[in-house]
């Protein structure tokens, strides 16, 4: 039944020493409905109050104004007076929960803001929900506020897709429960966020919870300098313990015979053994030998059910059966498109595949991170042969996590400047791999090359692993390059005998020259270095001279170890000095 009252055009105030010179104004209905259904059908007045969208509801409700045409929020010819807020239930969302369906109600709400009309109203994302369809925030280039919980009902790739929000604001909060079990094999949706071309969007805090794939991930288009508040993760992707295990097993092994950062091994996988789907990334993901040696999978074929790693599987660790897959996990910061200078609040991963996936030239930056209990807390670098340029990470803490706390993945020092762990707590540098190439002979504890430009805090002095450049490791030209940067000695053994030392000039050299000299620790088979058979040249560049004359400079056979420093002047000579040692 309608309730209509008359009430004036314009209120006036029925006060003794206040006149008014205007004449009483004509009087218009105002009605109160209990539903939107209702108020469709409700006629002869100009405005009305609707309690709630849904009747025996009091959400969705506000002032409408009787007015056909277009534009603004709608129900018929009623149109919602601006200024108002704007939620979910304005469009028909249930208030029953996140076990209740209102998915198309919510894409709906999501179209809404999208449009410029929304930009008349306060838009608040507020409420629990359930939806059965994945959803998209396409085009929302406005200021929003969230405090939304959403569950998904059904087998999904995405729950929540953010696509071309460029330069958008978006305060608060948005928790997703990607599906209604914790146990993966039961998790019926994969990630709870994919963030698409959304160039300097300023986005809101994610908690993301029971998904077999990511939290929080990158996809296409142009997502630099893209900002998100904190992301907190639980039981996202396969990490290895009962309820969150991937097992498959293998049953062949096959591969290229290379020692470079190009080898591979394909794994031929039993036909029961499931790859998980392309919605997991799985270019995004290791597989986990017997004995614990993570592998980055690089590709997979399912018409032949094998998966690509790198680096080579040694024969040692080519055992046919069951092993784990690691995937999924907390963030993802990697996309087809850039996710150059992105930003990332404090990353919370507990019970998660992978917690912080960082990649790229110009890498996300972020506030912090906590992994516990996860498969692999941390992997920098998308692929051994890409660059990665580095991040700061404010604080860093790996608590219990499976099978390795770091990955670093990238292996190629160019455009690869390092990155720093602000303060920390619980590192353990055990825990941490470079994935280096590895020969057919591999066993676990072997020496080689460790490539792993990070440093932080350790007792009051900046912690580094070195140049990278290990004893035993061999090759047929040593290359050092003078710089104005703190020195890194380089350790060189080599068991060739064309082994050289090239003295190379930089940019930062040209400028800062006779600043720092290059170091260089030279040492034989078992610090004997008759053991090298010939005297070692040291060469240098074109126009630039060693001591005042034409290279190269050739190092005579010692009987112990020697260090030679070389000091670059500013007339393109190279300062050598040699210091021998005394082998005890």
């Amino acid at each position: 039944m309608q309730n209509l009252v008359d009430l004036p055009a314009t209120l006036q105030m029925d006060m003794n020493h206040l006149q008014s010179s205007l004449k009483p104004a004509k009087t218009t209905g105002f009605a109160v409905v209990e539903s939107a259904e209702e108020l469709i059908q409700l006629s002869g007045v100009k405005m009305a109050t609707l309690i709630g969208y849904n009747k025996g509801s009091t959400k969705g409700g506000g002032t409408y104004i009787h007015q056909p045409g277009e534009g603004g929020l709608r129900i018929g010819e009623w149109l919602y007076q601006p200024a108002q807020t704007v939620t979910p239930y304005h469009f028909g969302a249930l208030e029953s929960g996140w076990d209740i369906d209102s998915g198309e109600a919510l894409q709906r709400f999501l179209d809404f803001c999208a449009t410029p009309a929304a930009r008349d109203y306060q838009i608040f994302a507020s409420g629990s929900f359930g939806t059965s369809t994945p959803l998209t925030a396409a085009n929302m280039c406005y200021v929003y506020s969230f405090d939304m919980s959403l569950q998904g009902l059904a087998p999904m790739d995405d729950v929540f897709t953010i696509k071309n929000c460029r330069g958008s604001v978006w305060i608060g909060k948005l928790n997703i429960k990607v599906s209604g079990d914790s146990w993966l094999r039961k998790r019926v949706g994969v990630n709870g966020v994919r963030i698409d071309d959304s160039r300097g969007a300023k986005l809101c805090d994610f908690n993301v919870t029971q998904g077999s794939g990511w939290g929080v991930y990158f996809g296409a288009g142009n997502n630099n300098m893209c900002t998100i508040g904190d992301i907190s993760t639980v039981d996202m992707g396969a990490t290895g313990k009962t309820s969150r295990t991937h097992l498959v097993k293998a049953i062949g092994f096959s591969g290229n015979d290379t020692n470079t950062i190009h080898q591979y091994s394909d794994i031929t996988l039993s036909p029961e053994s499931v790859i998980p789907s392309d919605a997991h990334q799985m270019n995004r993901a290791f597989w986990v030998s017997a004995i614990g040696e993570v592998y980055k999978i690089l590709s997979v074929n399912r018409a032949t059910n094998t998966l690509r790693v790198y680096p080579r599987v040694p024969d040692a660790e080519q055992i046919e059966g069951d092993a784990n897959l690691a995937y999924g996990g907390a963030v993802c910061c990697y996309s087809g498109g850039h996710t150059a200078k992105a930003k990332l609040g404090h990353v919370s991963a507990m019970r998660s595949g992978i917690g912080l996936w960082l990649t790229g030239q110009s890498s996300a930056n972020a506030e912090g991170y906590t992994g516990q209990f996860c498969g692999i807390d941390m992997v920098l670098g998308s692929n051994p042969e890409n660059a990665f340029g580095g991040s700061f990470i404010g604080s860093v803490y790996f608590e219990a996590s499976e099978f390795a706390d770091l990955i670093h993945v990238n292996q190629t020092r160019s455009y690869s400047n390092g990155t720093i762990f602000g303060s920390s707590a619980g590192l353990d540098t055990r825990g941490w791999q470079s994935l280096s190439p590895k020969g057919p002979n591999w066993t676990p504890g072997s020496t080689e090359k460790q490539y792993l430009p990070i440093t932080f805090m350790d007792g009051g002095y900046l912690w580094g692993q070195g140049s990278g450049d290990e004893i035993s490791r061999d090759s047929g030209k040593y290359t050092v390059t003078a710089s104005s940067r703190s020195g890194i000695a380089t350790a060189i053994q080599p068991y060739r005998h064309t082994t050289e030392i090239q003295l190379k000039t930089s940019d930062d050299a040209k400028k800062f020259v006779g600043v720092l000299p290059v170091t260089v620790h030279l040492y034989g088979q078992q610090g004997v270095n008759g053991s090298y058979h010939r005297p070692i040249p040291i060469t240098c560049e074109e126009g630039f001279t060693i001591n005042g004359k034409p290279g190269p400079l050739e190092i005579p056979n010692y009987d112990a170890p020697i260090t030679i420093n070389a000091l670059l002047e500013r007339n393109n000579n190279w300062i050598v000095t040699l210091t021998e040692h005394q082998a005890l």
